[in-house]
């Protein structure tokens, strides 16, 4: 599909002329736009470069699992984690399985002594802690936004692999795709954090992006098994909150457009109609405490919202 460039070119304008002047999106730190492998705009508005991608997180932890499925280092997404993680048998965690955890269907309670803020305020025994979390209702049913799920699944990973989800991250897929500053945060027992944390540059997101875009190809590399990857980008279930829109595995579907979304507007943003990946970014000088502080004002925004309302339009109606 032709993209009218001038037209992106001040799309982004309009985008970064609201950044400076609304309260509500100061805190974006950057927007990147690419289509057909080609940089149209870069731009840092401030904040650190190598900065937590939260939840966006998520979408690389089913990245790198994916990479393990390619290696046949993974058992079948049918099969409970509990398999790998012994801790989790006699809990409401143990028959969860692979895919529960991919799709947000554990059907746990995620409130209040569960909330992730109060797990990670934990010395010790996260893992565990999360999978003593009530069950609900019967695992499969449906979606419930679920940042235990993700770290029970980093934990599960790093079993199989027989180390952190972090290191074999950088081995197989961060060294591959060419990205050497990242920093993937673990909680006191060396877990990497499966729901947020992981540091990385917006111009790296923007290389995951194109992974994504790609089906999991990298420059004629496959990095990501390819029935995974097409599973990982399809809907699984008719998702729900924060973003609203279904849920494949650990990454958001809206129609044909893939999204990894975190806290504070971080977005990756691939659209494979037009072959372009759209990355922005906030900065909320957010501080772990106890408690967790941020800088957000209260009416905060995604630039996200200002790329749905400038941007895509100019890409060109939505096939």
């Amino acid at each position: 599909m032709s993209i009218d460039r001038e037209a992106v070119l001040a799309a982004c304008a309009e985008i970064a002329d609201e950044v400076a002047a609304v309260p509500q999106y100061r805190h974006t730190a950057t927007l990147l736009v690419r289509v057909d492998g080609e940089d149209l705009y870069r731009r840092h508005f401030h904040g650190p470069e190598l900065a937590d991608v939260f939840s966006v997180t998520k979408t690389v932890l089913a990245t790198v699992v994916g990479v393990a499925q390619r290696d046949r280092a993974l058992p079948p997404l049918d099969q409970p984690v509990s398999r790998v993680l012994p801790q989790l048998n006699g809990t409401p965690a143990e028959p969860h399985t692979w895919r529960h955890l991919l799709t947000m269907t554990r059907g746990c309670e995620t409130a209040g002594a569960w909330d992730i803020d109060a797990v990670t305020a934990l010395s010790g025994g996260q893992v565990s802690h999360i999978a003593a979390a009530p069950q609900l209702e019967s695992p499969g049913l449906r979606f419930r936004y679920d940042n235990g799920a993700a770290h029970l699944l980093s934990a599960a990973l790093g079993a199989v692999v027989g180390g952190s989800v972090a290191d074999y991250a950088r081995e197989v897929l961060f060294t591959p795709l060419g990205i050497s500053s990242f920093d993937w945060l673990a909680d006191p027992d060396g877990v990497s954090f499966g729901f947020g944390h992981l540091k990385l540059r917006a111009a790296d997101l923007l290389t995951l992006g194109s992974l994504w875009l790609d089906g999991g190809v990298w420059q004629e590399q496959v990095i990501v098994d390819p029935a995974y990857a097409a599973a990982m980008t399809t809907a699984q279930t008719a998702g729900g909150p924060p973003e609203g829109v279904p849920y494949g595995y650990l990454t958001w579907i809206d129609g044909s457009q893939i999204l990894a979304g975190g806290w504070a507007g971080q977005h990756v943003l691939v659209l494979p109609a037009y072959h372009a990946v759209i990355v922005t970014t906030g900065d909320p000088k957010f501080s772990f405490g106890p408690p967790p502080t941020d800088e957000l004002p209260a009416d905060w925004a995604p630039a996200l919202r200002l790329v749905r309302r400038h941007l895509l339009p100019a890409l060109g109606p939505r096939p």
